[in-house]
């Protein structure tokens, strides 16, 4: 078995930050093929740790969670990937660890349960607190809307919309049906036209 340390000079020069996400895939799968869980995990916190944080802290909303999930999210990615079965993709498979870990947060602190407006004021105020967040008066308008959306609505349009996922990907990550995905993404889509023309 190759160390970590071989695998990432022999393909350092190969699987760069801007590399495909089927490159990074496939090195990944080559990695737990090979029993090298250690650089499976590297791999994958090279490349899709910005991904999951953002797809956390959307769900989250504060920065001190997100990383607390993130942090609880490479956990589970770390016990779980050498038992990976490959039934879907590895990026997929990371965003559903990252979204049970975020609704289990959510869960264990209440913070899904919402009082209509308290919350929305509540997740606005650390969103547009926290100095990673940079809003314009358009966006603050669009995150507004967002922040009003149904919880579900919410989760689904963000994936879709800022992540750029799959149907079939969110289906996955959220264990829905794929029609179900695509009718509350319609719906939310619906819903923010709606705000955003008369606003």
């Amino acid at each position: 078995m190759e160390s970590s340390q071989n695998f990432f000079q022999l393909w350092g020069s190969n699987l760069t930050k801007s590399a495909t996400l089927k490159d990074v895939e496939q090195h990944i799968t080559d990695c737990l093929r090979k029993n090298d869980v250690h650089a499976g995990v590297q791999l994958i916190v090279d490349h899709f740790h910005e991904q999951l944080y953002w797809a956390i802290r959307k769900w989250v909303l504060v920065h001190d969670d997100a990383d607390d999930v993130l942090q609880l999210t490479y956990i589970r990615i770390y016990k779980g990937l050498g038992k990976f079965a490959f039934k879907s993709a590895v990026k997929t498979w990371c965003y559903r660890i990252a979204y049970n870990e975020a609704m289990r947060f959510l869960e264990s602190n209440k913070k899904r349960v919402r009082i209509p407006e308290e919350a929305m004021t509540y997740r606005l105020e650390n969103l547009y607190a926290d100095p990673y967040f940079d809003a314009d008066a358009a966006d603050a308008s669009l995150q507004r809307i967002i922040a009003e959306l149904d919880d579900n609505q919410r989760e689904v349009f963000c994936m879709k919309y800022y992540d750029e996922l799959k149907f079939s990907e969110i289906a996955q990550i959220t264990n829905r049906n794929e029609n179900s995905v695509k009718t509350l993404f319609y719906k939310a889509k619906e819903i923010l036209s709606n705000q955003i023309v008369l606003s």
